[in-house]
C-alpha cells in the first residue's frame, strides 16, 4: 500500500479505445475505479460485451470496480444520414414527428420536445457550435433560421436553453438502456437532463420495472436543475456535474461557480459528486494535458469532489492509459498537499444523517486522528457505515470489508474507500478481528499499524451492537494490543 494512496476516484468512459482487454487491464492498473457506459452511443451488443470485458479485466487485476450506466435521458440528437452544411441566414425545418414531412427535414430522437419551442428561442446544435433561432410551427414542421452556420454531422445534439421542457424525465430509450443495465448488473445509474427532484421517483420506478436496484445519480445540465439543486441533491443518491451540456444550456462563465455550488451542496449532504467533461480533453490527441487541464482536475479535488471523470479521453482517445495515469498523479499530488497543509475536506460536511451510526462514524474519525491510526476498518453488509465515515473525509484509509461483491463494487465510487472481500467468520465469529485479517491479506493495512474498527454487527449472527475499537495489526494480520 502506497504511503499516499489516492482518495479521489477516477471514472473512465468505455469505448473503442478500451475494447482491447490488454488496454482495459492497463487502465484499471493505472487507476480506474468506475467504468462509465454511455448509452447515448453504441448498440446493446456493444454495451453487453464492454461490461463483460470490464468485469473480467477487473477480476484479473484483482480490483473491485464499479459500472455506471449513463442513461441517454431526453437528450435531443439529430437523425440525419449524412453531414449537412448549414448556411447563415438560410432556413431549415425540423419534423414534429419521427418521420420527415419533406425529404430534407431534420428528424430528432425525441421530436415531441419541439412542441415546447416558441419563436425566437435559441436552438443550439453540436454543443453550441451551430446556432438557430426558432420560428413558427406549421404543417407538422418547425421552421428555424440559421444564425451561426457550419457542418452538422449525424447524431449531434440539440440544446434548447431558452425552452422549459415538459417531456418525461425517463424516455423510452432510457427504459431500453435499463433493460440492458439490468442484464449486466450495473452498480450505479446516472439519469441525464434531470430538471427536478421528482425525476428520482420516475427513474427508480423504471428501474424496478426492469428488475433492478442501484443508487441513482442526477446529471445536472439544465438551467432548471441548477435552480433546484438543493432538492435534487436530497432526492438522488449522488450528482454528476455534467459540464458539457451545462456549458451550453447556461452561460459558459457561470459553469465554474455552478460546479463549486453543486460540489459544496453534495458535500454538505454527504452524497458523492462526480466532476465531468473535458477534464483532460487534449489527451484525446496528445500524451500530455494542458496546464489548464491539470489545474482543472486539481481545483475540483480542492473543492471536495468524490470523483473526476474521463469521457472521450478513454472512450475514443489515442492515449487512454496515459490519461488515467495522469489524472491519478494529479489527484495524489493535490491530496498530498491538502493533507500536509492540514486542510480538512471534512469541514464541508454539516448535515447529520440521524440515528446512532452518524455520531459513531464521527467518533471513529476523531479517534483515528487522536490515536494516529493509519486506517479505519469497517466490516459492512450494505456499505452504509463506510459511506457515513468517508463523507467526513478522514485522512486515515477507509477500508470497507464486505462479503457482497455488489456492495464492494458500488463503494468503488466513494471518496477514499478501499473495498476488500470479507472472509466468513462463522457463527459467533468475531467480525472485527476477521475484517482486520482480510484488510491485512489485501495489503491495505500493515504489521505495526494502529487501526480503528467500526462495526455495526461485531459478532457473526449476533445482535446489533455498534462498536468502535482500536487495535494494532500483528505480524500475521491478527489484532493485538494497540498500546
Amino acid at each position: 500500500m502506497s504511503p499516499n494512496p489516492r482518495r479521489t476516484k477516477i471514472v473512465a468512459t468505455l469505448g473503442p479505445a478500451t475494447d482491447d482487454p490488454v488496454v482495459l487491464e492497463a487502465v484499471l492498473r493505472a487507476g480506474v475505479d468506475v467504468a462509465r457506459v454511455n448509452f447515448s452511443h453504441g448498440s446493446a451488443d456493444e454495451h453487453l460485451a464492454r461490461v463483460a470485458r470490464f468485469r473480467d479485466a477487473a477480476r484479473k487485476v484483482g480490483k473491485f470496480a464499479a459500472v455506471l450506466a449513463d442513461l441517454p435521458g431526453p437528450k435531443l440528437r439529430v437523425k440525419i444520414a449524412a453531414a449537412r452544411e448549414l448556411v447563415p441566414g438560410a432556413e431549415v425545418c425540423f419534423s414534429l414527428t419521427d418521420e420527415p414531412v419533406h425529404a430534407d427535414d431534420i428528424v430528432l430522437t425525441e421530436p415531441e420536445v419541439l412542441a415546447d419551442v416558441r419563436p425566437g428561442q435559441r436552438m443550439l446544435l453540436d454543443d453550441g457550435r451551430l446556432q438557430l433561432d426558432a420560428g413558427l410551427t406549421h404543417g407538422g414542421r418547425l421552421l428555424a433560421r440559421i444564425v451561426v452556420g457550419g457542418t452538422l454531422k449525424p447524431n449531434k445534439g440539440l440544446n434548447l436553453p431558452d425552452t422549459p421542457l415538459t417531456i418525461a424525465a425517463v424516455t423510452d430509450r432510457d427504459r431500453a438502456a435499463l433493460a440492458i443495465a439490468a442484464r449486466v448488473g450495473v452498480d450505479w445509474v446516472a439519469l441525464s437532463f434531470v430538471r427536478g427532484p421528482e425525476a428520482a421517483d420516475e427513474v427508480r420506478a423504471a428501474m424496478a420495472a426492469a428488475g433492478m436496484r442501484a443508487p441513482v445519480i442526477a446529471k445536472v445540465e439544465r438551467p432548471e436543475a441548477v435552480g433546484r439543486a438543493v432538492a435534487i441533491v436530497a432526492a438522488f443518491d449522488g450528482v454528476m456535474v455534467a459540464r458539457g451540456d451545462l456549458g451550453v444550456e447556461i452561460a459558459l462563465e457561470k459553469v465554474p461557480m455552478v460546479q463549486k455550488m453543486l460540489i459544496a451542496e453534495c458535500r454538505a449532504a454527504g452524497k458523492p459528486v462526480i466532476t465531468a467533461t473535458d477534464m483532460l480533453d487534449s489527451m484525446r490527441e496528445s500524451p500530455r494535458p494542458t496546464r489548464a487541464e491539470a489545474s482543472d482536475v486539481a481545483n475540483a479535488i480542492f473543492d471536495g469532489t468524490d470523483a473526476v471523470m474521463l469521457s472521450g479521453e478513454t472512450a475514443v482517445g489515442k492515449y487512454p492509459v496515459e490519461a488515467v495515469s495522469c489524472m491519478a498523479r494529479i489527484a495524489v499530488e493535490t491530496e498530498t498537499h491538502l493533507r500536509d497543509s492540514g486542510h480538512s475536506l471534512g469541514s464541508h460536511f454539516n448535515r447529520p444523517d440521524g440515528g446512532i451510526y452518524d455520531p459513531m462514524a464521527e467518533a471513529a474519525c476523531d479517534l483515528a486522528d487522536q490515536v494516529e491510526a493509519t486506517a479505519i476498518v469497517i466490516p459492512t453488509l450494505s456499505g452504509r457505515t463506510a459511506r457515513l465515515v468517508t463523507r467526513r473525509r478522514p485522512w486515515a484509509r477507509v477500508v470497507a470489508v464486505s462479503p457482497a461483491d455488489q456492495v464492494l463494487q458500488g463503494l468503488a465510487l466513494d471518496w477514499g474507500v478501499t473495498p476488500v472481500r470479507m472472509t466468513p467468520a462463522g457463527p459467533g465469529g468475531d467480525r472485527t478481528a476477521m475484517a482486520v485479517r482480510d484488510a491485512f491479506a489485501a495489503g491495505t493495512v500493515r504489521p505495526g499499524e494502529r487501526v480503528v474498527i467500526l462495526a455495526g454487527h461485531p459478532i457473526e449472527g449476533g445482535p446489533l451492537y455498534p462498536t468502535v475499537r482500536v487495535v494494532r495489526v500483528g505480524e500475521n494480520g491478527e489484532s493485538v494490543n494497540p498500546g
